[in-house]
């Protein structure tokens, strides 16, 4: 059998940069919350913080903005402030499969709650498992609850992890860079005039909530003593050296 060329298409064929980088994030796996439970992730390398919309646009549509987009931004300046957000890579113990963990001030400032107590990079190499609770009051998925708990022991990274872990990083830094000003234009151009308005509670000061207006608490199941310091000679967890400013996972 004889097997033709394919036709071809212009669109498809010669994808802008934009579309590649949209292309890169589907295929990313992330960390889902599919109701009430508890979930244990282990986070892998240093994370990654930026301002996202999550109003008034398609969450599909990922609109990440900019402190310097501030006077220009019009979604920020009709009122929808952007939320401080984070990402990082983790663990799924559910399936053992690397994921992304994206979300609000809340979950976040409990691991970094976790390293100041110990004086151990909860994403590094003698960090520990983390169990995420999940409540949703009445069902209402925009009360829900987070409780996090940071187990007792470390779980080091085995050899079949770390080579997982290799094999299926993703480019964070990339995934998660400001849209062009432009875009964002059109997005919001884009939107019904309803979408427009903003919620009248809407304030630009961090509120105590998680992305989407979630609720967090946490509690911690933690050793009295510190732990051992992590190997400064590993470039696998740059986090563990010099802190936070690393925004490599390499």
């Amino acid at each position: 059998m004889v097997n033709k060329a394919e036709k071809g298409n212009w669109d498809e064929d010669f994808p802008t940069e934009e579309e590649s980088k949209s292309t890169e994030r589907r295929k990313a796996k992330f960390m889902q919350f599919k109701g009430a439970g508890k979930y244990t992730v282990r986070l892998v390398g240093n994370h990654v913080k930026f301002l996202r919309h999550w109003s008034p646009f398609e969450s599909k549509d990922r609109v990440i903005t900019n402190a310097s987009y501030k006077g220009d931004d019009p979604a920020w300046q009709a009122g929808f402030y952007p939320r401080k957000t984070f990402a990082i890579h983790v663990i799924d113990r559910a399936d053992g499969e690397l994921k992304i963990l994206e979300k609000g001030n809340q979950i976040f400032k409990e691991f970094a709650r976790y390293k100041a107590i110990n004086d151990i990079n909860p994403a590094g190499k003698t960090g520990p498992d983390f169990v995420i609770s999940v409540e949703i009051p009445n069902g209402e998925k925009r009360q829900t609850k987070y409780a996090v708990t940071a187990k007792a022991q470390s779980a080091p990274f085995t050899p079949e992890e770390l080579e997982m872990i290799k094999a299926n990083v993703y480019p964070l830094p990339d995934i998660y860079q400001s849209l062009p000003l432009q875009r964002i234009q059109e997005l919001w151009d884009a939107l019904p005039a309803e979408k427009k308005i903003p919620p009248k509670k809407e304030k630009e000061e961090e509120e105590d909530t998680d992305t989407k207006g979630s609720a967090t608490s946490v509690s911690q199941e933690v050793p009295s003593e510190k732990g051992e310091q992590p190997s400064t000679d590993d470039d696998l967890f740059a986090d563990d050296a010099v802190g936070e400013n690393s925004s490599d996972l390499f």
